[in-house]
């Protein structure tokens, strides 16, 4: 006859296997485990280390989207009031580009594009307002290099201003020199005095500092 108690006893086997395996992985006795584990420490301190990484990072983004915003704000160009008064000049002017010897080496020409009162000007990319009872004379000035070779000027140089009858010249509070003119270039910059806002009498006089001088009587509206 056949022996059927082998499979009999396979089945029980496999029950107590299966009880025992549930067993193992029960709740309580892996909670235990976990408690009395000597890795403990270590699992806490990457936990904590894990959390603090991914709240540096949230702020980290959240601190460049918030600059990002303000850049883009900020961005905008500075904007200033018109002039109060302006007139045209177109008054072009020759001078001579010397080497260090002395030579005559090309032609330096100098335009006083136009000249304008202004209560607010651009000063190093900020705006700057003129205090009461004062405001700006500025002149827009275009600087032509026909020379092969760079040259650095002192722009304030060729003008000066005088106020009403006085005997003073005043040099530009206000410019950019020296201005560098690259080689066959025209470099843009301005002139700038602090008058009374009052003045009504203001004449230039533009040449060389050793040179003749030519004045041009101004007539702002």
């Amino acid at each position: 006859m056949s022996d059927y108690s082998a499979p009999s006893s396979y089945s029980q086997s496999t029950q107590n296997n299966s009880s025992n395996n549930g067993s193992a992985m029960n709740p309580k006795k892996f909670k235990k485990y976990f408690k009395n584990s000597r890795y403990l420490p270590f699992i806490i301190v990457i936990a904590l280390v894990g959390v603090i990484a991914v709240i540096s990072l949230v702020n980290v983004m959240g601190n460049s989207s918030s600059s990002a915003a303000s850049l883009i704000s900020n961005n905008d160009r500075v904007k200033i009031d018109g002039p109060t008064a302006q007139q045209a000049l177109n008054k072009s002017f020759n001078y001579p580009l010397k080497d260090a010897e002395g030579k005559v080496v090309s032609q330096l020409k100098y335009e006083i594009q136009n000249v304008e009162l202004r209560d607010e000007i651009i000063v190093k990319g900020q705006r700057a307002n003129a205090v009461a009872g004062r405001t700006f004379l500025i002149l827009n000035v275009k600087i032509t290099n026909t020379f092969n070779k760079s040259i650095q000027l002192n722009s304030k140089d060729y003008v000066r201003l005088i106020v009403g009858s006085s005997p003073e010249k005043l040099a530009a509070d206000i410019h950019n020199d020296p201005v560098d003119v690259q080689a066959i270039s025209t470099k843009y910059t301005r002139l700038g005095f602090p008058i009374n806002e009052n003045e009504k009498s203001l004449t230039l006089q533009v040449g060389e500092i050793t040179g003749p001088k030519e004045t041009i009587k101004l007539d702002l509206k």
